[in-house]
């Protein structure tokens, strides 16, 4: 009876040992919330025919995110980040930047996070970093009117096509743990892209995106 009684102690206190270390190994993480992609923009020029110097800018965009983190060590964690697509509104710029809005894209970047966590697993802040390779794809791509009227006047709605990418994110984020399970987490991205943009009048223009994005969510520990 007493080594039954002691194993039962051993083993309450290691659920309560493990219980109180918020991320660690083996730990998976799955969070929720908000989050916004900002395109820092650098536009080389239509080609031709087009006015001289005709660029584009690219607006920022919102949707819901989220996430689950699996802890491979106490500091070592792999993430996958998840979201819903973001919708960029294209517009003119350069000899152009009066036009106004001249399409409008989805966007949804695929990425595999791999991240280091400082500080200890029961600690209740633990700031992290990490480096990723990401996927950036464009779909459901649409040229507005003025964009027709500029490259194809008289003729069908002029379409667009933004090539996907391959490219590499950098993150600096935070965690914050509410309760054993509970935790709130933040994160700032920022990911180098460049990308082509066809027109199906057969116009390009190559465009640097390099989005920065930044989100809170709320998660919990299994």
């Amino acid at each position: 009876m007493k080594t039954q009684l002691k194993f039962v102690a051993i083993a309450a206190l290691s659920v309560c040992a493990h219980g109180a270390f918020a991320q660690a190994a083996g730990a998976i993480m799955v969070r929720a919330g908000v989050g916004s992609v900002v395109p820092h923009v650098s536009s080389g020029d239509l080609s031709a025919p087009s006015l001289p110097g005709s660029k584009t800018d690219v607006g920022s965009a919102n949707s819901l995110m989220g996430g689950v983190t699996y802890m491979y060590t106490d500091n070592i964690s792999f993430d996958v980040p998840l979201a819903l697509p973001f919708k960029h509104k294209i517009y003119g710029d350069g000899a152009i930047a009066g036009t106004g809005q001249i399409g409008d894209t989805l966007a949804l970047p695929f990425t595999f996070m791999a991240q280091y966590r400082f500080l200890e697993p029961k600690a209740q802040w633990r700031p992290y970093v990490g480096l990723g390779l990401t996927y950036a794809y464009f779909f459901n791509e649409v040229g507005s009117g003025t964009l027709t009227a500029m490259t194809n006047p008289g003729g069908p709605p002029t379409t667009i096509k933004i090539d996907g990418q391959f490219t590499v994110t950098a993150q600096v984020g935070g965690t914050y743990a509410i309760d054993n399970h509970w935790f709130l987490d933040g994160f700032f991205n920022y990911t180098p892209l460049k990308t082509k943009t066809t027109l199906s009048t057969g116009q390009s223009m190559d465009i640097t995106l390099d989005p920065t994005s930044y989100g809170l969510a709320v998660g919990y520990k299994f």
